[in-house]
């Protein structure tokens, strides 16, 4: 079996720019000490079955050395010097030591392995990464190779206008203004919702507590009318709380 590191791999730290130019796939670090552990392996798994992948392939990180191909689901052991690849290349993990692993791979991949995101992941890496500094001093550079993208948003005015949050913002403003009706605005913010926590959008107080109890109030909410039960939220209620997530949300508070 061909080595996969002359695929995935630009030297023993790096992935290939080509390789990572395919799918438009992401690099996110992650610190862990011992290289590939158990929670790393956990993380790999769930990529793995995220783009339906039932085996992984694992090798060292020279040429020419013996590729295993493994089960998702046996036991897979890790290593501090190691690289395993999903056999269709959409995904890879890389341990080469500095007491941080490296996870990469197309969209589809990195929701099963950072499901909280890739620009909240690369946030994480980066606090920890001074944490560690005088033990892993090497850390620091690395967050820098991979910074976050965005900050967390705090209020309306911070938000992307090109992100899943600022579609959930407009869709409460077009319900207000009654352009749409309760069963549409439930389903466009809820996709918008969805999005927003795949891509790994990230919001701190106040927008995120007001956008938090907007989501329980919709989950108490029926989209299909018909389908409504005594105490479940009314129309002329959704519209009042997402008046007042509004008025919480403005810039003078009022």
């Amino acid at each position: 079996m061909p080595w996969p590191g002359e695929a995935v791999l630009a030297g023993p730290r790096r992935f290939a720019d080509e390789w990572l130019a395919v799918e438009g796939k992401s690099v996110v670090p992650i610190v862990a000490q011992s290289g590939v552990d158990s929670v790393v392996l956990d993380r790999l798994r769930m990529g793995a079955q995220s783009v339906g992948a039932s085996e992984l392939l694992r090798c060292g990180l020279e040429p020419g050395t013996a590729v295993e191909r493994l089960a998702v689901p046996s036991r897979l052991t890790g290593g501090a010097s190691v690289l395993f690849v999903v056999p269709d290349l959409s995904g890879a993990v890389l341990a080469s030591g500095g007491g941080y692993v490296l996870v990469a791979g197309a969209r589809s991949f990195l929701s099963g392995a950072v499901p909280g995101g890739v620009d909240a992941a690369r946030a994480r890496f980066g606090r920890t990464a001074r944490r560690l500094v005088a033990r892993y001093p090497e850390l620091p550079g690395v967050a820098a190779e991979y910074p976050s993208v965005d900050h967390a948003w705090a209020k309306p005015g911070d938000v992307r206008a090109d992100s899943f949050v600022a579609r959930q913002l407009a869709a409460m403003e077009s319900f207000v203004r009654g352009e749409l009706p309760g069963p549409e605005f439930a389903r466009t913010w809820f996709a918008a919702w969805r999005m927003s926590q795949e891509r790994g959008e990230r919001l701190r107080a106040p927008l995120d507590r007001v956008l938090n109890h907007l989501f329980f109030v919709l989950e108490d909410y029926p989209i299909d009318p018909t389908l409504r039960d005594p105490g479940d939220v009314t129309d002329a209620e959704l519209l009042a709380e997402v008046q007042a997530a509004l008025r919480e949300l403005a810039p003078d508070g009022v």
